[in-house]
């Protein structure tokens, strides 16, 4: 059994409320407060930088618990204990567990996921828990429980019809997760969410470059903390984002072990960057010709993909594989693939928020399915090509399903 199977086509559905959720983990006597915590959000980014937080804590030898959506192959991924999935047995155990409760409170897929996990985690009995927001900050189940460090990786247009039509607004909900009396890690220097931590009170603010910095010479970077210096940290995930995404996550985990008393190596965080994976984040598949898969699927993280692909490949045209989500800006993130490519080839995914063959233009190549759609890029690629799958995670996780 798998979890999203309750819910049919509920599986998306969103209603701003913790209390539902403070309900049901009252009536499991409360897990989520039975080890700390350490909550991320973010635009984009913030799948990357918990997956480089719980490198680095599981290699100081922290039994760590990973809460993060969406999968990309199976369900089984949005729980994770010292990075391995919950098995099938388990997760039916947990689904029968909190079903009653799913129903009692009417809870959302998002929502019972979370609990879920907080269950899972407290009966494993992890040292600390990774927790990704789903959506937003302020009312996602997740800001049920009082992290030890609270990290945002960034803020850009994306869920506006939620979250808010401005950078202000979305920064607004999403430092919901920061406390006034816990460490807040920002990733960018975004004024939006300073102001919005300021304005909230928070205590003790970091972002780059003030609280921490880095600096980036090819495919190393040289990264700071207070008296702290961590030379030739080189990530595994490809993409100069990704350098970010490692300096937030180290300095999350340097307040974290400020708190509680953990001696930090340099060589264990050095090992867990550089050892990190995380599927569809610029995921290099194949050489000839090249085929990158990436779960990019906002303006922001869009633009930053295609910019990324140019440095690595400078002197090859894009044949673009696009499929996204009906409640994106996908207009907008279509013409952009559009101008930066040789040729798109659209599909859809079987979602029910997926765009279908309706949505796109007339005289766009579409194939039902990404299978198919690879088969005509692989057709019409030459040497001179590199092929990019992109525009969303369950895209992804199609095409990693053709040959898994």
């Amino acid at each position: 059994m798998k979890l999203y199977k309750l819910f049919n086509k509920k599986v998306f559905h969103i209603e701003p409320d913790l209390e539902r959720v403070k309900k049901a983990l009252k009536e499991l006597s409360n897990p989520h407060n039975d080890y700390p915590s350490i909550l991320i959000s973010g635009t984009n980014g913030k799948g990357s930088t918990a997956a480089f937080l719980e490198s680095i804590l599981r290699r100081h030898n922290l039994k760590t618990g990973l809460f993060t959506s969406p999968h990309v192959i199976e369900e089984n991924e949005r729980w994770r204990i010292n990075r391995e999935n919950i098995n099938d047995e388990e997760l039916e155990e947990y689904i029968k567990l909190i079903k009653p409760l799913i129903k009692k409170y009417n809870l959302t897929y998002f929502e019972a996921s979370a609990v879920l996990a907080f269950k899972y985690f407290s009966d494993k009995k992890v040292d600390i828990a990774v927790l990704e927001v789903g959506l937003g900050g302020r009312w996602d189940a997740t800001n049920v429980v009082y992290p030890e460090v609270s990290i945002i990786t960034n803020v850009s247009l994306d869920h506006t019809h939620i979250l808010g039509d401005t950078t202000y607004k979305i920064a607004s909900e999403k430092i919901g997760i920061a406390r006034k009396d816990r460490p807040l890690v920002i990733g960018e220097e975004q004024m939006e969410l300073i102001t919005q931590a300021v304005l909230k009170g928070v205590r003790e603010i970091y972002h780059y470059p003030i609280g921490f910095t880095y600096h980036v010479e090819k495919d190393k970077m040289r990264y700071t903390f207070k008296d702290l210096k961590i030379y030739d940290l080189k990530p595994s995930l490809l993409g100069k984002r990704q350098f970010s995404n490692t300096a937030t996550a180290i300095t999350g985990f340097l307040l974290y072990s400020e708190r509680k008393g953990i001696k930090v190596e340099t060589e264990k965080i050095k090992k867990a960057v550089s050892s990190t994976f995380l599927p569809a984040r610029m995921q290099i598949l194949s050489d000839n010709p090249p085929v990158i898969l990436d779960g990019a699927h906002n303006e922001d993280a869009i633009i930053k993909t295609l910019e990324e692909i140019k440095l690595l490949y400078p002197e090859k045209k894009i044949i673009s594989i696009y499929g996204g989500m009906k409640d994106k800006d996908w207009k907008k993130i279509f013409r952009i693939i559009e101008y930066n490519s040789k040729k798109v080839i659209t599909t859809t995914i079987p979602v029910s928020r997926a765009l279908s063959s309706s949505d796109f233009p007339e005289g766009v190549t579409f194939f039902d399915n990404v299978k198919d759609a690879f088969y005509h890029a692989k057709k019409i690629s030459s040497n001179e090509d590199i092929i990019l799958i992109t525009g969303s995670l369950y895209l992804a996780g199609e095409f990693l399903k053709i040959d898994s």
